[in-house]
């Protein structure tokens, strides 16, 4: 059995820029692939009288920089209190990096480079 330390980074967003982000990402994450699962994530992120803040917990296994393919994976939310946790797949540092600049900065660019970017998570 092969053991992969698991990275994560963690993101508080409280302010409306970064939720309003959040929430456009989730929109046409769902529109690109409604099969996938994020169509519950979408909804619960949309709802925004229902939550005062979002704790983004974005991982992805350890991979060699050479071998990271972009992109999210499996989206899933929890709420919390009036705090809603997001678990986001991510396949790597640098997916990581392009979604915290997207939510932070609310560039064009990222968001289309995510949106375009998915990959399938494997089923073990």
């Amino acid at each position: 059995m092969s053991f992969n330390p698991l990275n994560r980074q963690v993101l508080f967003l409280v302010d409306e820029p970064p939720i309003r982000n959040l929430q456009t990402l989730m929109k046409k994450l769902e529109a690109e692939n409604p099969a996938d699962g994020s169509e519950g994530v979408a909804k619960a992120i949309m709802n925004r009288k229902q939550f005062d803040a979002v704790i983004l917990d974005m991982r992805c296994s350890a991979r060699r920089l050479g071998e990271e393919v972009h992109g999210i994976g499996k989206i899933e939310a929890t709420k919390v209190g009036r705090t809603l946790a997001v678990t986001a797949e991510v396949n790597g540092p640098k997916t990581a990096g392009l979604l915290e600049r997207y939510l932070t900065d609310g560039h064009q660019g990222p968001l289309l480079w995510l949106v375009s970017h998915r990959y399938h998570v494997r089923q073990p």
